[in-house]
């Protein structure tokens, strides 16, 4: 979705019957670390399901952040393998 595209009737964002469905976030702050050869540094928080308390990873992995997004994805209902 670019910035542009919002999401309209039919577009994924009410279920089928109307109701509209339970939303999770999932947040990434990102900053770089100066003085360090690996500056990368990131803190992800973000719930499993809605209505669960927060969980939040820190790392200064750029995969650790890919693999926490794809994990969350993954559990997400109306998603691929999810739940």
């Amino acid at each position: 979705m670019t910035r542009d595209d919002h999401p309209g009737p039919g577009s994924g964002d009410k279920a089928d019957d109307g109701e509209i469905p339970p939303v999770e976030t999932m947040i990434i702050r990102r900053w770089q670390e100066q003085g360090h050869a690996q500056g990368f540094r990131a803190r992800i928080t973000y719930g499993q399901t809605p209505g669960s308390a927060l969980s939040t990873v820190s790392t200064a992995d750029p995969y650790e952040v890919l693999r926490v997004v794809q994990e969350w994805l993954a559990g997400q209902p109306g998603i691929a393998g999810g739940k």
